[in-house]
């Protein structure tokens, strides 16, 4: 029903952005990066998200080693590639979020020359954390400001946190009406607006959701609502189109390509310094499992799982990804003890289709 958005149209718009002066800032798609502060700064911040093709993974080899996760890999291949919305980016932002990120940035600004704005995240939540995250987001603020020549006013960054605020709350909306059996909205066409906001901004995907209709139909299937967790889905990859041709729907997508983004707004910015809002929020509301002590998914999920009638988790590991493989073992016991249906599906770019539909056919068969 949301159409997944054209590459050609993404690209066209994206041009469309330099011609008027906008800076492209490309960044990786994890959940420590500020977006209101690019775009407070007039500049168009794009994630890197594309993916689940084995080509650009098996050129990533070429600058790092097969022991890395295929998406970062993947991010490397799209710039040797010289792919033409990846071609766009003027800046990029990256870090330490995890081995994937730390690496790829390194070997992106090495070979591609495009420069590097780093952030080095922390990976607790204590105060000495607080306040370094703080500190270096005024550093990316200053950046921020010299590359783009826009400075990024107090009153500039609360409108601009106003604005993804909106944009949190129609998608918390539209994922609270999944529940309602009779409407026909699936997980893949979150995930395609989903994938639309992280190309082209904000005010583009708030234009297109005021002309979205979505109506109810009494025909509408009755599927199994399934959460998917783990690692995020790239723009490219199927796998939820595939998970959902078996009369399921992903009412839940846990991971950076899902509800990390929306799951809590942002608190109204303080007037005196909005920067302690964005470390508030990025920081102490992290989802990844990087966080150590890593205290947030199981209770969210559970909870989720309660408030969404789930009958069945999915959890979706690629190959090398480090975090999600830490904590595999914990996850999994904790939903075995709980009595929770669980299929873990860990792979990489080139893992057949038909070996993964084998897996997803048994388990949806099993919980039907």
């Amino acid at each position: 029903m949301i159409q997944k958005l054209a590459f050609e149209d993404a690209e066209n718009q994206l041009r469309e952005f330099k011609e008027h002066g906008k800076k492209i800032i490309g960044v990786f798609p994890h959940s420590l990066i500020p977006d209101e502060l690019i775009y407070a700064a007039n500049a168009i911040p794009i994630k890197l998200v594309f993916g689940g093709d084995d080509h650009p993974t098996t050129k990533g080899t070429e600058y790092m080693t097969q022991a890395t996760c295929p998406f970062a890999r993947g991010c490397i291949g799209y710039f040797d590639q010289n792919d033409p919305i990846y071609a766009l980016v003027d800046a990029f932002i990256g870090g330490n979020f995890c081995n994937g990120d730390l690496i790829a940035s390194e070997m992106i600004t090495k070979f591609f020359n495009i420069p590097f704005l780093k952030v080095t995240f922390p990976t607790t939540i204590k105060p000495f954390a607080m306040k370094f995250l703080k500190q270096e987001y005024l550093i990316l603020k200053q950046k921020l400001e010299k590359f783009t020549g826009t400075q990024i006013t107090q009153d500039n960054l609360s409108s601009t946190i106003e604005k993804y605020n909106k944009l949190r709350l129609i998608f918390q909306n539209l994922n609270q009406q999944m529940k309602n059996t009779n409407l026909p909205l699936l997980g893949e066409d979150l995930q395609n607006l989903i994938h639309r906001f992280y190309l082209l901004g904000p005010d583009d995907t708030l234009q297109f959701i005021k002309n979205l209709e979505i109506k109810q139909n009494a025909n509408s299937r009755n599927r199994i609502p399934i959460l998917l967790s783990g690692s995020g889905i790239a723009y490219g990859d199927d796998l939820i189109h595939m998970i959902e041709e078996f009369d399921t729907r992903v009412v839940i997508n846990d991971t950076w390509s899902g509800i990390h983004f929306y799951l809590e707004q942002i608190a109204t910015p303080s007037i005196e310094d909005p920067m302690e809002t964005l470390v508030q929020h990025y920081l102490l509301g992290n989802e990844s499992s990087r966080m150590v002590p890593n205290v947030r998914r199981i209770p969210r999920v559970m909870k989720l799982m309660k408030e969404f009638n789930i009958k069945g988790v999915i959890n979706h590991i690629l190959k090398f990804c480090d975090p999600y493989i830490a904590d595999r073992n914990r996850f999994k016991e904790h939903l075995l003890e709980a009595d929770i249906p669980m299929l873990e599906l860990e792979r990489d770019y080139s893992t057949s289709l038909e070996q993964l539909k084998t897996r997803l056919g048994a388990f949806f068969e099993m919980i039907s």
